[in-house]
């Protein structure tokens, strides 16, 4: 099989079969040397796209907590509790005499 590769080789290239592994291996070399030139930047690349959908999911999470704030202020907002105690559970503001002040020594 190798005998083979040798004559068709030669046939086909009209280079000896040394000098054929010869170029073989330079181009190897060279395509090897390419792939760790460019792989940094395309990483990079990868980093950057990753970089951006961080950042946008970030935006989204703050504005989501804005308005969550938001919600929490207006629901703990002293006028809706009263509000609500008053229509809901039917409370009322207590008469003057109704209010007992306890003093503590």
């Amino acid at each position: 099989m190798f005998k083979l590769a040798r004559t068709w080789v030669a046939q086909v290239f009209h280079v000896s079969p040394r000098e054929f592994w010869v170029v073989a291996l330079v181009g190897f070399l060279f395509m090897v040397c390419a792939l760790v030139y460019v792989w940094p930047n395309v990483k990079m690349v990868n980093l950057a796209y990753e970089y951006q959908e961080q950042k946008r999911l970030y935006q989204e999470l703050l504005q989501e907590n804005n308005l969550l704030k938001l919600e929490r202020d207006s629901l703990r907002s002293l006028d809706r509790i009263q509000f609500l105690a008053e229509t809901q559970i039917g409370m009322k503001e207590p008469e003057p005499g109704q209010v007992v002040t306890i003093l503590l020594k």
